[in-house]
């Protein structure tokens, strides 16, 4: 009994000692205020945990917005005409055209000019001045002021350095293919400018540089003139005969084969020219089984010449195939004959074959659920399934891919009917009728992520 108070009595001097030298008041304070302080850094790691949960690494996301694709393939194209070449009586001498290239002429009608003196340079400059006024030709009634110098420009800047690319290659014919539209290009340019008055005045120069020109030729020995109609073109390569289009119907893959490895044919006299009888011409280009293959269902497609960035709209009209390969030809008709055009035998294109038009998603946000196709979006929070329809893999591994928007009402609507009929007592979505949504524009797709399900909560 005397040592517990002894023992109180020693607590109790303690207490009394620690109470006068300290402020337990204030020692409270200070231990609730590191207390709240420990509760809030933890509350802190935690939210951060969650937030980081949420966007960990590879939860990539994109937007499903529009887009347009247009495939094409590049190809070599090879020039099938009806044409009958033109030849003068004269075995020698300069040759001028009489009319503008693409010309219709009757029966009759003059096609050239055969002069004694045989010059290659002014014929040669004759022909491109033949060109630039059939050019400027076509702009004498345009409104000035309705036209900008921009697209000329862009023009020429483009031609300018696919010059010079050529040249780099050693590819001068091509270079050369391209110098008349680069001075057409900048004749209009100085219209528009204003450096020159009008076309008018640019042609009445050229006209005048061209009589000047043919006075320096001599004598005209003699002036050829159609033995049919047809459209007159005053350049001739000699494969006319050889690239006939009236061979088309019964051409095989081992008959193009040897046309391409044919040689020219001149008969004998001065060739001022071909006479096309038929309107209609064709390309016959070489390339893929495959990429032949994305022709077969349209009506049309986009060509467009490399080297004059002409572009027509053409028709496909047989595809021949290559018996024990992957080779295939598909031969194009475009139905009417283009005026000053470089009918150049083979030239380089680029055929539009198929515009898809969808959302434009990566490759790997695809995904397989339940049987069917889709992605994973982000709903809020909530991680949701959209079903898709991938209708082109384009080769930067994205996915062009549509969803059915009409069909989404439908769901919605049995989905406010089911959840109308069950009052309170139940909540239905679409996954309730056994199937997804479709994905919508402006959704947001998960491109990565693991573990991941239609409603999981990303908190």
């Amino acid at each position: 009994m005397k040592n517990a108070d002894s023992e109180s009595g020693t607590r109790g001097r303690f207490r009394a000692w620690f109470e006068n030298k300290f402020d337990v008041t204030y020692l409270l304070r200070v231990l609730l205020y590191a207390l709240v302080s420990v509760l809030a850094v933890g509350l802190i790691f935690y939210v951060g945990f969650h937030l980081m949960g949420r966007f960990e690494k590879g939860l990539d996301l994109c937007d499903a917005v529009m887009k347009t694709v247009t495939t094409t393939v590049e190809a070599d194209a090879f020039i099938l005409r009806d044409e009958t070449p033109v030849y003068a009586y004269s075995s020698s001498g300069s040759v001028t055209a009489a009319v503008a290239d693409g010309s219709k002429v009757p029966v009759g009608g003059r096609l050239a000019n055969v002069y004694a003196v045989s010059a290659p340079e002014i014929e040669k400059r004759i022909a491109e001045i033949d060109v630039q006024i059939a050019e400027l030709s076509k702009h004498t009634s345009e409104d000035r002021s309705l036209q900008s110098t921009t697209g000329l420009d862009a023009s020429i800047y483009d031609c300018f350095f696919a010059i010079a690319a050529d040249c780099a290659d050693g590819n001068a014919g091509s270079a050369l293919a391209r110098r008349v539209g680069l001075l057409v290009d900048m004749q209009k340019r100085a219209v528009l400018r204003g450096t020159v008055a009008d076309y008018a005045t640019q042609i009445s120069a050229l006209s005048a540089e061209k009589i000047s020109l043919t006075s320096q030729l001599g004598t005209n020995l003699e002036t050829v003139s159609a033995q049919n109609s047809g459209y007159f073109y005053a350049e001739y390569d000699g494969f006319g005969e050889t690239f006939s289009s009236k061979k088309i119907a019964d051409l095989t893959w081992e008959d193009f084969e040897a046309l391409t490895e044919s040689e020219p044919v001149f008969h004998s006299g001065l060739c001022v020219g071909t006479l096309l009888t038929d309107f209609k011409w064709y390309i016959a280009c070489p390339m893929t089984k495959t990429e032949a293959a994305e022709l077969v269902n349209m009506y049309s497609c986009s060509v467009q010449f490399l080297s004059s960035a002409e572009s027509f709209n053409m028709k496909l009209t047989r595809i021949l195939t290559e018996p024990a390969g992957d080779g295939a030809v598909a031969i194009l008709c475009c139905e009417f004959v283009p005026s000053a055009f470089d009918f150049t035998r083979m030239q380089r294109v680029r055929i539009s074959t198929v515009e898809y038009s969808g959302f434009e998603l990566p490759m790997n946000a695809v995904r397989m659920l339940d049987g069917y196709q889709g992605v994973y979006v982000l709903d809020g929070v909530t991680v949701r399934f959209r079903r898709v329809n991938v209708i082109h893999e384009n080769e930067d591994g994205t996915v062009i891919c549509t969803g059915n928007s009409a069909e989404n009402e439908a769901l919605r609507e049995e989905v406010r009917v089911a959840n109308r009929r069950a009052g309170g007592g139940a909540s239905y979505d679409e996954t309730s009728l056994g199937t997804y949504y479709w994905i919508e524009e402006n959704d947001v797709v998960i491109v990565g992520g693991t573990d991941l399900y239609s409603g999981k909560i990303m908190s």
